[in-house]
């Protein structure tokens, strides 16, 4: 057996002892690394899952819970006036034109679910048309006629998605009966009369609004319009003791969405049990 010599022995354990270093340092270096991957995934699923429990109490704290009735309504109102003036020969002329809207809705609802209500409704619409006076008066005068009414009841559904604790949006869909009354002139000259007219019929109206919550249990909501469907039966108009066909039939049919200021509306909700 040949010995090696104590230069190359010194030198193979040097060697050795040198790999034995690298290795133990790999090690530390490879469990430091997986240490600190872990650490943030671990500290990530800790916070993700206080987020996720702060996000649902949260969210519970922003619903409104089933079993809540609601009680309110909501009221509009809107005035234009168009003034013109012209001079004819020596005198001059001016006329003013005046329409305005009025608008009355009671509500009571209650919530079968979370954010959901179903409730019943009435509506009162007022609506006068522009009537227009001149200076100086004319020496035939058209009377003014009364405004336009519409009564309306029936049932909606309502659905809330709160944004934050006091704020959210929400949406409406109600239909139902309603009855509608109004006045025309018919003829001319001397011979002009004013003439009722009376219908009744149903609709549907969908409308978009937000609301603000000042405490939680009142709430502040407002409006600018709604997609809208009716339908109207018109009887035969009552003048000079006219008399109706008996096949006698007028039917209208309106479809259509009507946004704008001049149909803001604001509304005030007391929620019992919130």
């Amino acid at each position: 057996m040949t010995q090696k010599p104590f230069s190359e022995t010194r030198r193979a354990f040097c060697f050795s002892g040198y790999g034995f270093w690298l290795r133990l340092g790999f090690e530390i270096r490879s469990y430091l690394c997986r240490s600190l991957v872990l650490l943030p995934f671990r500290m990530k699923k800790i916070f993700l899952l206080a987020f996720l429990a702060a996000s649902t109490s949260a969210v519970r704290a922003q619903s409104i819970a089933a079993g809540t009735i609601s009680l309110g309504g909501s009221i509009g109102y809107s005035r234009s006036t168009d003034k013109e003036g012209a001079t004819l020969g020596n005198t001059n002329y001016t006329s003013e034109t005046t329409s305005s809207r009025f608008s009355f809705s009671p509500a009571a609802g209650y919530f079968i679910a979370d954010n959901l209500a179903l409730g019943l409704n009435l509506g009162y619409n007022a609506v006068r048309e522009g009537y227009t006076t001149i200076t100086p008066t004319p020496a035939l005068v058209r009377a003014e006629l009364d405004p336009q009414t519409t009564l309306q009841v029936g049932p909606y559904v309502q659905y809330y998605k709160m944004i934050s604790e006091q704020f959210g949006v929400l949406g409406t869909l109600g239909g139902g009966y309603q009855r509608l009354r109004s006045q025309s002139y018919s003829g001319s000259g001397n011979n002009l009369v004013v003439v009722d007219n009376k219908a009744s019929g149903y609709y549907a109206n969908l409308t978009p609004g937000v609301i603000f919550f000042p405490v939680p249990k009142f709430g502040i909501s407002a409006s600018i319009g709604s997609l809208s469907y009716d339908r109207l039966n018109f009887d035969f108009p009552e003048s000079r003791g006219n008399t109706a066909p008996d096949d006698y039939e007028n039917t209208t049919s309106n479809f259509g969405a009507g946004f704008g200021l001049d149909q803001l509306q604001f509304g005030g909700t007391y929620y019992f049990g919130r």
